[in-house]
């Protein structure tokens, strides 16, 4: 189970990366793809829209107002993907997809293999596995799996900031 938690992380935090690079442009989204090992020189027009329509498919879940919202909004993302099936392609070892095939476009995959990473997560740790950076002006989506209590910001600079100006309005 630990590999598979592995892996589910490691998918959840690119799920996490692709959807803040979906609103930018193309070089952005083969750039978030590339950071997680993802070999993708360049999308076509019709890929790089079918990224950011999975992308926009997943957002819900990360906005979700408790685990049984994301739940809702996580199964509806995954009664959208295929039966789960094993493949070794590319050299690879075998593993679990519930994409429809080995050819599937880079929008079904990450639609697919990010739902299961994230139901996987919400099955490990019972809660919701993104969430939205609730500092002012910031709408990145983060993973919530971290050791700890749990995230309400993207990343330190927001934490930094969101507790500078509370400070601020307090003085």
């Amino acid at each position: 189970m630990a590999m598979f938690k592995a892996g589910a992380e490691a998918a959840t935090r690119r799920c996490a990366d692709v959807i803040n690079a979906a609103d930018g442009d193309d070089a952005g989204l083969c750039a978030a793809l590339a950071a997680h090992g993802e070999t993708v020189p360049s999308l076509r027009p019709d890929e790089a829209r079918q990224l950011r329509d999975a992308a926009a498919r997943i957002r819900p879940v990360a906005r979700a107002g408790s685990l049984e919202e994301a739940c809702a909004r996580l199964n509806e993302v995954l009664a959208a993907c295929g039966p789960p099936r094993l493949t070794a392609h590319e050299d690879t070892p075998w593993h679990l997809h519930v994409d429809s095939g080995d050819d599937a476009g880079w929008g079904e995959w990450f639609t697919a293999s990010s739902a299961m990473a994230l139901a996987i997560l919400v099955a490990e740790h019972q809660q919701p596995p993104l969430g939205v950076c609730q500092a002012p002006g910031c709408d990145r989506v983060f993973p919530t799996h971290s050791p700890g209590r749990p995230r309400r910001y993207c990343s330190a600079t927001c934490s930094s900031r969101a507790r500078v100006a509370s400070h601020r309005s307090r003085v």
